[in-house]
């Protein structure tokens, strides 16, 4: 397959899980009659009924994730900092698979799996964004500026979460986690466009 393919596919399947871990979202709180996008927090919609809509748009997000961390080995496959940051991007996808699984325990005796796993993906997230963007300026200049941003914003309001008040912590909680959506977005945009140079 050639590599002008494979950034095409991966960039496509990148932007595809964002969009459909928002649309995901977005039903969601359409469906679940009593979440409140507000004061109810996103693992909240993992419960009930139409839990399946929420754990599907985390799984695809994931999907997405990986995607992009195949597409970007493909384009290059040397350097400590970026395989790291490679890994990185593959540890975050199967945490949001793990996430999706053991959501349903939000609020629940095993809410604590599920707060852990939060940690541990903002964790990963920031290392990622600062570490990859070393490399991600040979994709394109302006990605090294962009991952120094999100990386930031992440490290200055994700810590907040925990301090917002019950009633509006949903809100919140969708504010920051835009971040985890809009990152991955913007590199696959520019892996896919990357696609028609290598042709």
């Amino acid at each position: 397959m050639q590599k002008s393919l494979i950034y095409k596919i991966c960039g496509a399947l990148g932007i595809f899980g964002c969009f459909v871990v928002i649309a995901a979202d977005l039903i969601g709180i359409a469906l679940h009659e009593k979440h409140d996008p507000i004061s109810d927090t996103i693992s909240m919609l993992a419960i009930g009924k139409y839990g399946w809509i929420q754990d599907w748009g985390l799984d695809i997000l994931a999907l997405g994730y990986f995607a992009l961390a195949v597409g970007l080995f493909t384009w290059k496959r040397s350097g400590t900092k970026w395989i790291i940051s490679l890994i990185i991007l593959v540890l975050i996808s199967i945490n949001l698979v793990f996430i999706a699984e053991h959501n349903q325990y939000a609020g629940r005796p095993g809410y604590n799996i599920h707060r852990e796993l939060v940690y541990i993906l903002a964790g990963l997230f920031l290392v990622l964004t600062i570490l990859i963007s070393f490399d991600l300026k040979y994709l394109k200049p302006f990605l090294k500026r962009f991952s120094f941003w999100i990386a930031a914003l992440w490290l200055i309001f994700a810590p907040v979460l925990t301090l917002i008040p019950d009633s509006l912590d949903g809100a919140y909680e969708r504010i920051v986690c835009s971040l985890l959506v809009i990152w991955p977005t913007v590199v696959s945009y520019h892996l896919y466009k990357f696609s028609g140079s290598e042709s």
